[in-house]
């Protein structure tokens, strides 16, 4: 008897792992199809009886699945009961989304699937390769997509429950979206010999074929896209250097989630909020690109591609591959590694010596994510990092000549190629016996294996990426996080407590890490104030519609996520800067699309859990090791800069105090 459940052999079926998504029903399919999935999985545990045009519960008694058994409690509860086709569009559109993401979440659990970020899900390793299913999780049956293929193209008798789900896929087009149109040719007798469905399939197919038809567009015009007023030749160019964020925050709540700007030579289009977060968790993979967006970027780096250019299968194989030097366990590995870095650094500060806070922090963050992910610390390559990040940066934002670009990469480029050639030696294959594997490993295996794939010429792309999350959004993170804690004496107090203590028992594995709870609340705090990354660069692949507004193909398009940061229905009194917000009972970023630092879909930062590791790790130990201070002392100002990207200013600086451990 196999223990995954219809809604989990439902996902399984529509799950495609090249692009680690599930397929793409039409309108509301999937969700009517779930809610079918549920109701079987009652019928089968023999909780309700269904006809034709009936629904009953004959035994409500748990079945002890949490996702059939609210819906079994729903239906029990209801007078009259209704039909099969009223529990099936009742169910999908109050729980569809939420079915499907506890499905997923279950098969995961129970190792059939893996989760990257991104919200990206593939078969693991052994699945993949075995097509059968762990025995803790199935008593190893067969891979979901064998069996029905099987029974499809070789003429073997399902059991009931696969004949329920195949007749449940049919009637929701899922084979017209696995199967090409000759494929299909073939297997389409077989399944009209599995007729009659069962009741509740055909509800399914009756609930989605009246959707569809009801949700048809119809000819209409569609609204402008309002349109920001801004100064002559420079456009809006003034309020997007300067506190971005709150800019497009502004912007949002007078003109909603879409209007465009104008900077010298472009126009932009941009969606932001809540509205926008939900179209690209949908639709990202079919209707935006990022390799148009990020053209002169790879330009500007003698690549002809990088992670954050690539789209399609390719960006998913790749993305695959970087997340392994990413997981989480790799902090908790490196701890010591982390905890001596900032502590060496942090010795080197003379007291009382001003220190600008960004470039402070990138000292720290470059040599530990080197050290840990590249087995590099590059040191002596910490000012040219900083100054070609910023020359890239420039580039993609496209609002300066190209030859003022080209001016200052060509200053640099040698010892950034120095740098990646310097990376690449370090791993030799004979000098790596005995070592643990590190991101790097990864690259230049799939480029040995697969050199059209990963080429030379974007290697070092790849190989550079570590140094570039520690630049920006790390040590940005890091920089806003001290300024804040400083102008904040009540958390300051608390976060080094916390950190005393959490030395004092032990900050030397995963436990030691969770033990930060504050110190993890205070900086999501600050990352949902501070959003590092406010826009994200992508160009329409294909028109769409968007809250009754037309973007034509080929737009250029910024979203703009973290507006959900400051919205009200998510968070209490969102200009408050409140840690608590983030900690029980309160968890508000917890909501669903209400806390998105790291960006959304399937180019969301890699790194998010890494991140929010090292950046604890290492603000706990330099409370741990220093006391520290604005300089000048009374200086409370936290100001930013947009410019190249969003950051502390160079202005904005603090010094040690005292170093705590100075007598240890």
């Amino acid at each position: 008897m196999r223990t995954l459940s219809f809604a989990e052999d439902f996902c399984l079926l529509m799950h495609d792992d090249t692009s680690g998504s599930l397929c793409p029903l039409r309108g509301r399919t999937m969700g009517f199809g779930l809610a079918a999935a549920v109701l079987l999985e009652l019928a089968h545990h023999n909780r309700i009886e269904t006809g034709p045009d009936s629904l009953s519960v004959v035994d409500a008694s748990p079945t002890g699945d949490p996702v059939a058994d609210p819906v079994l409690a729903q239906v029990a509860s209801s007078e009259p009961s209704g039909s099969p086709e009223y529990w099936v569009q009742r169910i999908g559109l109050q729980s569809g989304s939420q079915i499907a993401d506890a499905s997923l979440d279950r098969l995961v659990e129970r190792g059939i699937l893996e989760q990257i970020p991104g919200d990206l899900f593939f078969l693991t390793s052994e699945v993949a390769r075995s097509r059968r299913y762990p025995e803790a999780a199935d008593r190893g049956a067969d891979e979901v997509r064998v069996r029905v293929m099987r029974t499809l193209f070789s003429g073997e008798v399902p059991d009931p429950r696969d004949a329920d789900l195949i007749g449940l896929a049919e009637a929701c087009g899922v084979f017209r979206l696995i199967l090409s149109a000759a494929e299909f040719d073939k297997v389409r007798g077989q399944i009209e010999k599995m007729r009659p469905p069962n009741p509740l399939c055909r509800a399914a197919q009756q609930v989605t074929a009246d959707d569809l038809a009801a949700q048809k567009p119809s000819r209409r015009e569609f609204k402008p896209i309002p349109e920001v007023p801004g100064l002559p030749i420079l456009g809006n160019a003034l309020g997007m250097s300067g506190d971005l964020q709150a800019y497009l925050d502004g912007l949002y709540k007078q003109y909603g989630p879409i209007f465009s700007l104008r900077a010298p030579g472009h126009r932009i289009v941009v969606m932001g909020g809540r509205e926008a977060i939900a179209f690209v968790m949908k639709y990202s993979q079919t209707h935006l690109r990022s390799n148009r967006s990020f053209a002169d970027f790879c330009d500007a780096m003698e690549t002809d591609r990088s992670i954050i250019s690539m789209d399609g299968h390719d960006h998913i194989k790749l993305r695959r591959i970087t997340h392994a030097g990413y997981a989480r366990m790799t902090v908790a590995d490196n701890l010591p590694t982390l905890i001596d870095v900032a502590r060496r650094v942090v010795a080197s500060w003379p007291a009382a010596r001003p220190l600008s806070v960004y470039p402070a922090m990138q000292e720290i963050a470059i040599p530990q994510l080197g050290t840990i992910a590249t087995g590099l610390a590059p040191t002596e390559f910490v000012d040219d990092l900083r100054y070609w990040f910023d020359s890239l940066v420039i580039a993609m934002r496209q609002d300066r000549p190209k030859f003022m670009r080209e001016y200052r990469l060509r200053k640099v480029r040698p010892r950034i190629k120095e740098l990646f050639r310097q990376a690449v030696e370090l791993h030799d294959p004979q000098l790596r016996e005995g070592c643990p594997r590190d991101l790097i490993d990864e690259f230049l295996e799939i480029h040995r294996r697969d050199p059209h794939f990963l080429p030379e010429t974007d290697l070092i792309s790849s190989v550079i990426a570590p140094y570039i999350q520690a630049l920006d959004p790390i040590s940005g993170t890091l920089g806003f996080a001290l300024l804040r804690l400083l102008a904040e004496p009540r958390y300051a107090e608390m976060l080094q407590h916390e950190a005393d203590e959490a030395f004092a028992s032990g900050l030397a594995d995963a436990d030691g890490i969770r033990g930060l709870e504050m110190t993890y609340a205070f900086l999501a705090e600050v990352m949902r104030c501070r959003t590092i990354t406010p826009v994200i660069l992508r160009t329409a692949c294909n028109s769409f519609e968007f809250e009754g507004h037309w973007v034509p193909a080929g737009t250029s398009l910024w979203l703009a996520p973290g507006v959900v940061h400051h919205d009200p229905d998510y968070y209490a009194n969102p200009e408050q800067f409140e840690p608590e917000r983030h900690l029980p009972p309160r968890l508000e970023s917890e909501q669903k699309g209400a806390f998105v630092p790291f960006g959304i879909g399937p180019h969301s930062c890699l790194g998010d859990s890494f991140s929010k590791d090292q950046t604890a790790v290492t603000l706990a130990t330099l409370l741990h090791c220093a006391e520290f201070d604005r300089y000048p002392v009374g200086d409370s100002r936290e100001r930013i800069t947009s410019y190249p990207s969003l950051r502390p200013h160079g202005k904005c600086r603090i010094q040690v105090k005292r170093h705590r451990l100075a007598a240890r």
